[in-house]
Formats: C-alpha cells, sequence, structure tokens
C-alpha cells in the first residue's frame, strides 16, 4: 500500500482539506478522492486508532497525521 500525498488529492483550500480529515476522525463515511471508493480503518481496532485509512480500490493509504502536517506546510491560513 501507498500512502497518499496532500497533491494526489487535488483539494483546492484548506479548508476542504481539514473537513475530510476530520470526516474521517469522526468516523463518518468517506470516500476515496481518487477512486470514489469507501474508505476503510486500516486497523483492525479502529476504535482505539482512527487515524489511518485505506482505499482497497486504489491501493492506497490515508495517514492523517501526516496530511494534517502536509496542510499545515503547504497551505497556511
Amino acid at each position: 500500500m501507498e500512502r497518499v500525498t496532500l497533491k494526489e488529492l487535488g483539494f483546492k483550500t484548506r479548508n476542504e482539506s481539514l473537513a475530510f480529515i476530520k470526516k474521517l476522525w469522526r468516523q463518518e463515511k468517506a470516500e476515496c478522492p481518487i477512486c470514489g471508493s469507501e474508505l476503510k480503518p486500516l486497523h483492525k481496532k479502529a476504535k482505539k486508532n482512527d487515524c489511518d485509512w485505506q482505499c482497497r480500490n486504489c491501493n492506497k493509504t490515508y495517514k492523517t497525521i501526516h496530511l494534517l502536517d502536509e496542510i499545515n506546510e503547504q497551505m497556511p491560513n
């Protein structure tokens, strides 16, 4: 599995990016921005760790802490 980067997701604004991450952290149903498939928790014990998600269709992992760091570096304010 390959870790997805912020650039691949194509979000245009900081708010759009943050809304996506917050949706994952609230464990709401979310679609992969790349292929549209539903994202699933990466770890079996997802109730204990809601930071990492995966798309089984395009074989990408969404590590929200890394994405948040990228947002802060690339999209300040």
